[in-house]
């Protein structure tokens, strides 16, 4: 034997091995097709020859029509029960030269002769090395192994895809029975038991012999279900972060492990395995399956995996959804049981809002049991004959699907009230009609309207139907006084200052509340200052200690820091004639002082101040400690806190008059 030879694929050189009887014709057929470019291989062991062709690593076969004690058709005999396709070529003696199938050649057995004539990978050529023509040999040989080799591909081809449409049918046939398993997993009414099927359906469905669910937890995955096969260290918390169960459900992408050792992730922490696969379960968890083999798994294995724990993934949604939807039927009903408001559970039928439930609520206020109108209109039960169309037009705006929120009057066992109704959408086609008494406060309303009207009124009758006269009578005084000098036109021009004053004050506490009221940010010194201008100071001296800016509103500032003003110089001023709002008249020069507090600001004086006992009434209406003093001054004061939440209160300042101070007032830097 010259070399073992190695089998021959498309492209490459034929492995060509001559089972040679002899040297001299071994050598002579080995040079004499080597100078045709077909290299040949030389074996004179029979026994080792057939375990080439055994080993499929020959492509063609040349063998002499005698063999020792085996004729050609012995040879190609055993052949044949080695590889029943491999081509032989013969070199008998006697046989023609011939390059067809099953060439003619001369055979003493007219039996083998048949047996050979009938192979199809069979070829004869003359023993005569001097006659044989190589170049045909040659290409013959080139031939029968382009043939053999097409015949193996056609042969590899069709095994390939014999392997893959039963890979097909395997495939198929587990997607049919996960559809069965989705159908389990439908109807589970657990989580653990959605997590044990899944498990049980890859180990028997998918062949994943060892696989396990996690759920994700707070701050780490807890072992939920495992295979029958256990894994090599038992199944225990990992933290959320670990290695390919983090990564898979932080990012929700599946990973297939080829070689556990070249994975980024290594090895899991439940034995030493090879391969993996890892599919997130939706935001729920990560299934698992580990092999002790490398390359165990393919893609169609992680695709069913991820088609199993799609199903997985939506059991466990649907059982997420059911356990919010009963919180939230829970919810309704404690809140329909319970709520104040009357509630009634209706639905469309035939274009009219149908009862189908109220609450205890609805029965004490309308006076119905829940029996009584159950099947009934709405409308036909609580609203009143006079309003049934405006009724009839909020019921089709609901059917509509517009959102009604309006307040309506409905007929109660009380006679007519006030509700605040709303259309609450809890079903496709049901709605809840929420009633909400707002009777008392729609009352309330009614009354300040009136009252609204009075004052304005009075406003009315203050603004002009006594202004006119007043000023009537101020100019006939004016008059008389420029034709007569007499002390009592003096009591009568102070006595049309007086009213002309009151008449003022009460034209503003009726204006407040009216006018618009809006806030900005105020100066108290520049604000302190321009009121200083509009007020009688008598000698006075307005001191302002801060610059400080507030959030006011402007007007409203104005009106308090001027009767603030006002009062003090009324009360302190030595040229006030007899003592006002503020308390006894103490003579000498008055400061007024405007300063910042941590959260407000104070108005105070050095005059006479507040006597204590009199403190809690100052700011009461009417209220005077003077007869000259009207009493309003310090209601619109108080007032104005009020409207802006201010609290103010009046003490003594440090020279013993009165300190007014404002807190809860904001303020910028």
């Amino acid at each position: 034997m010259t070399r073992s030879p190695s089998p021959g694929t498309a492209g490459t050189a034929p492995s060509v091995l001559f089972v040679a009887p002899d040297r001299t014709r071994a050598d002579a057929v080995a040079a004499a097709l080597d100078r045709h470019d077909v290299s040949v291989t030389v074996e004179f062991d029979l026994g080792t020859a057939l375990g080439h062709v055994a080993d499929r690593t020959v492509d063609c076969l040349l063998i002499p029509g005698q063999f020792g004690q085996h004729t050609a058709a012995d040879v190609v005999a055993l052949v044949r029960d080695r590889h029943p396709e491999v081509p032989v070529v013969l070199l008998g003696p006697g046989g023609a030269d011939g390059g067809d199938e099953g060439d003619e050649g001369d055979d003493s057995d007219e039996g083998d002769d048949d047996l050979l004539a009938a192979d199809p990978a069979v070829y004869r050529f003359s023993d005569d090395v001097d006659s044989i023509s190589y170049d045909r040999l040659a290409d013959r040989i080139r031939a029968a192994v382009a043939r053999y080799r097409s015949s193996q591909a056609q042969r590899t081809e069709r095994d390939i895809v014999t392997r893959l449409e039963r890979r097909i049918q395997r495939t198929e046939r587990k997607i049919t029975s996960l559809h069965g398993v989705a159908m389990r997993l439908a109807s589970a009414a657990d989580a653990d038991d959605i997590y044990a099927e899944t498990v049980e359906a890859a180990e028997r469905i998918l062949n994943l012999d060892i696989c396990f669910a996690f759920e994700a937890e707070a701050d780490r995955f807890v072992p939920k279900a495992q295979s029958s096969t256990p894994t090599a260290r038992a199944l225990r918390p990992v933290p959320k972060d670990a290695g390919a169960m983090g990564e898979t459900f932080r990012t929700g992408e599946s990973h297939r492990a080829v070689d556990m050792e070249l994975h980024a992730f290594g090895r899991p922490e439940f034995g030493d395995y090879r391969s993996g696969l890892s599919v997130a379960i939706g935001s729920f968890g990560v299934f698992q399956a580990v092999s002790e083999q490398t390359g165990a798994f393919d893609e169609i294995d992680l695709e069913l995996a991820e088609l199993l724990v799609a199903h997985t993934n939506a059991a466990l949604q649907r059982l997420s959804f059911e356990r919010r939807l009963r919180v939230e039927r829970d919810q309704y009903a404690a809140l329909f049981e319970n709520s104040a408001d009357c509630i009634i559970d209706s639905e469309f039928v035939d274009g009219e809002s149908v009862i189908r439930a109220v609450n205890p609520a609805f029965e004490a206020t309308f006076g119905y049991d829940e029996s009584e109108v159950v099947g009934r209109a709405i409308d036909d039960v609580v609203a009143p004959d006079d309003r049934l169309d405006e009724a009839a037009k909020l019921t089709e705006m609901v059917r509509a699907g517009d959102f009604v929120q309006t307040e309506v009057r409905r007929q109660t066992a009380n006679g007519e009230r006030d509700f605040l109704l709303r259309s609450v959408p809890v079903g496709e086609n049901t709605i809840y009609a929420v009633y909400t008494d707002i009777t008392a406060r729609r009352d309330i309303e009614r009354e300040m309207e009136a009252q609204n009207r009075r004052l304005d009124e009075f406003t009315s009758v203050v603004s002009h139907d006594l202004r006119n006269p007043l000023s009537v009578a101020t100019g006939h005084l004016n008059l008389a006084r420029e034709s007569i000098d007499n002390d009592h036109l003096e009591a009568v021009a102070r006595a049309h200052d007086r009213m002309n004053a009151l008449t003022e004050e009460l034209l503003v506490l009726a204006r407040q509340g009216t006018d618009a009221f809006a806030t900005t940010t105020v100066s108290l010194a520049e604000t302190a200052e321009r009121c200083w201008e509009n007020v009688e100071t008598e000698g006075a001296t307005l001191v302002v200690a801060s610059d400080r800016t507030v959030v006011a509103d402007a007007g409203r500032l104005h009106q308090l820091f001027e009767n603030l003003m006002r009062n003090s110089v009324e009360h302190g001023s030595p040229e006030a004639s007899e003592p006002t709002d503020g308390g006894d008249d103490t003579g000498g020069p008055l400061t007024v002082t405007v300063g910042a507090l941590d959260d407000g600001f104070y108005v105070e004086d050095d005059g006479a101040g507040v006597p204590p006992e009199l403190r809690s009434r100052i700011f009461d209406t009417g209220f005077s400690t003077g007869t000259a003093g009207i009493g309003f001054g310090l209601t619109i004061v108080s007032n104005v806190a009020d409207t802006h939440g201010w609290t103010v209160s009046v003490g003594e300042s440090a020279a013993g008059g009165a300190r007014f101070e404002f807190t809860g007032v904001a303020s910028e830097p």
